[in-house]
């Protein structure tokens, strides 16, 4: 019986900088000719699109960017052969229901099935099924929450919930070959998995699935062979121009090249370089460093506490770039802040902000957001604090 190949990509969505390639279909310009016939020689393709695709100009109202991408830009995705897209991530609900609508039209009128998210809360597609050389292969899609919630009314993304997912993996294992479970979640900006992370992708693994890859934080993170399960913690963009700047998180990807049969299957990452336009193939495959993360990461899971302690110390280092969009964000509107922003520099505005807390209000805060009982206190106080502005707001 012949074996099933499976390409799985990353974050993909065109940018302005890409857009004219990507209407002209021109695949060989925005990633040469070794990563398309790379592409070509696969049974199958998948890969995430990190926003929608729609010509509406109405965001939902929400903090930080709105991603889409104008409705011809389909054209390079569909000439790359992309068969499945996921859509249970951060930012396809970024155009609420009219981005929904268009990005389903678009993707049915190019032959491209999608997973992930749904018209309402009651009709989420979940799953996909790929039925080839005899073999049942799922692929399932779940996400973080953002703003992206479906309701009884409204679309929205398959939520991760450990229980019901956890239940969802074991029932759809039973009955497949093989499943692959593509994860939107984790800490942005990071090469370093949480123990979070580790704990979720163990339980999905230990519920039946045999590939578990995390999207989302646009870096390559390490990989780890677990309960007969491949783990891929982070596996970076594939073509996902959102930053200008080309920071050495930005500069590489993977795209993981799945090889199934009767006997098993096989796990290949495949090291991709991001171009002016675009992604092309790295021809030296140096995968050295994403090696080398994924030996201390089995080392910490061993008990090693050098290995522990030098994992804690570079995911510290990656989530402290965060400090400056996490304090500013509590301090309310804040005069002497806007000036201080003015007259220093990033770091000592960064330090600024974090000198301004006693220890009791900073054990404070870490309350209310480690303890589910605060946790969920306090995204109700800020519900309820939201309404009463919209209301003051529609009666001025």
């Amino acid at each position: 019986m012949k074996s099933t190949n499976i390409i799985i990509a990353g974050d993909l969505l065109p940018m302005p900088c890409n857009y004219d390639l990507f209407a002209a279909g021109d695949t060989q310009a925005l990633f040469g000719e070794r990563l398309c016939s790379l592409f070509a020689a696969a049974d199958f393709r998948v890969c995430n699109f990190e926003g929608c695709f729609t010509d509406s100009e109405q965001p939902i109202e929400k903090i930080g960017p709105s991603i889409k991408a104008p409705v011809e830009t389909i054209k390079a995705i569909k000439n790359l052969g992309i068969n499945y897209a996921t859509l249970g991530n951060t930012h396809s609900m970024d155009y609420g229901r009219q981005g929904f609508l268009d990005t389903c039209q678009t993707l049915a009128k190019s032959g491209i099935g999608w997973l992930g998210w749904g018209e309402n809360a009651s009709s989420v597609t979940t799953h996909a099924v790929i039925e080839d050389g005899g073999r049942k292969i799922v692929l399932y899609n779940a996400t973080e929450q953002f703003e992206n919630a479906p309701q009884k009314d409204y679309p929205g993304v398959n939520l991760y919930d450990e229980y019901r997912v956890c239940r969802e993996i074991k029932a759809l294992k039973a009955q497949c070959d093989y499943l692959i479970v593509l994860y939107h979640g984790g800490i942005e900006g990071t090469h370093y998995n949480s123990e979070t992370m580790r704990r979720r992708f163990h339980r999905m693994a230990d519920s039946g699935a045999d590939v578990v890859i995390s999207q989302h934080t646009h870096a390559v993170g390490e990989e780890e062979r677990y309960n007969g399960a491949y783990l891929l913690y982070g596996q970076g963009n594939f073509c996902f121009h959102f930053r200008p700047d080309v920071t050495p998180l930005l500069a590489e990807g993977l795209v993981l090249e799945l090889r199934f049969d009767d006997d098993g299957f096989t796990a290949k990452p495949h090291r991709i370089l991001r171009t002016e336009k675009g992604c092309v193939y790295d021809e030296q495959q140096d995968l050295k460093a994403f090696y080398e993360r994924s030996k201390t990461h089995d080392a910490l899971l061993q008990g090693d506490e050098a290995a522990a302690a030098e994992f804690e110390k570079q995911f510290g280092k990656d989530c402290a770039n965060w400090a400056t969009v996490f304090f500013s964000l509590f301090r309310g509107t804040n005069p002497q802040d806007a000036e201080q922003r003015k007259a220093l520099s990033p770091a000592e505005f960064a330090a600024y902000l974090k000198n301004s807390y006693s220890r009791q209000q900073l054990l404070g805060m870490q309350m209310f957001m480690r303890n589910e009982e605060f946790n969920e206190v306090g995204n109700q106080i800020l519900s309820d604090l939201l309404k009463e502005t919209d209301k003051k707001e529609k009666t001025k």
